[in-house]
């Protein structure tokens, strides 16, 4: 039964981390590095004369969605490895009549 429940955890898990890596995209940050910084630039001098690097940065739940997966895989991981104990009938308790 432990190793059902398990396999159903980290098979959730991955299906889930997919999902949410396909549906959010991360928030696009822009940042512009300008090579003469003594006079102002328009837009498109920025763009003539500089280098536009973009940054991507995912939201703070992202993250959060994604140490609750990585628990979840790591426990479910656990479930699969964990060996069940056997079940010993005691000898001092004999039933049979």
């Amino acid at each position: 039964m432990k190793r059902a429940v398990g396999i159903f955890l980290c098979c959730s898990a991955i299906l889930t981390y997919l999902k949410i890596n396909v549906l959010y995209d991360p928030l696009p940050l822009e940042e512009t590095h300008i090579f003469n910084d003594l006079k102002d630039h328009s837009l498109d001098e920025d763009i003539i004369n500089g280098v536009t690097t973009v940054k991507y940065i995912y939201p703070w739940w992202y993250w959060a969605i994604c140490v609750i997966l990585i628990i979840t895989f790591i426990l479910g991981t656990y479930f699969i490895l964990a060996k069940e104990k056997q079940t010993e009938k005691c000898p001092l308790s004999d039933n049979s009549e």
